[in-house]
């Protein structure tokens, strides 16, 4: 009966390592998930920094980051003419307090109620006609007409 003693021994020897591997192991990956977590927060703070630095010294940076501040410009402008083409495709406008989309022509906007800008109607220029006046009666024609619309005095044979 010894081998079997020694057998059980065994086997409940390797079962108690096996316990401790997977105790290390679940440890271990605990561990890594608690280093990926700091590491997520460090390139947030990183991202944060350079973030207040772009705002802070968008026009004066340092010698080195002369192309990453004008790549960052140029994405912003990008991202304001995109963003406008969707507000006009949707047929809104944007709020200027908040930012809300509102409907062409309200007065106020729906979210925030700051009075919404309306853009100035400028009237079509009015092109002035080249005029002449009727010797006859004094109606004034336009500057290509053969007759006068209210006497018919035939224009061509009065002008000279």
């Amino acid at each position: 009966m010894g081998f079997l003693d020694d057998f059980g021994k065994k086997i409940s020897s390797a079962s108690q390592e096996a316990i401790a591997k997977g105790k290390d192991l679940a440890d271990i990956a605990k561990l890594n998930s608690n280093i990926a977590d700091e590491k997520n927060k460090i390139n947030a703070a990183y991202k944060e920094i350079g973030k207040k630095y772009f705002e802070s010294h968008a026009e004066d940076f340092e010698e080195g980051y002369g192309e990453l501040v004008g790549n960052i410009k140029a994405s912003l402008e990008k991202i304001a003419t995109f963003e406008q083409q969707i507000v006009e495709i949707k047929g809104v406008t944007k709020c200027p307090s908040c930012g809300a989309e509102v409907p062409k022509g309200a007065a106020f906007c729906t979210s925030c109620g700051t009075a919404i800008p309306q853009p100035e109607v400028q009237a079509a220029p009015v092109q002035e006609e080249a005029t002449k006046t009727c010797p006859t009666c004094g109606t004034v024609l336009k500057a290509g007409d053969m007759f006068c619309i209210n006497c018919g005095t035939k224009l061509e044979e009065v002008q000279q």
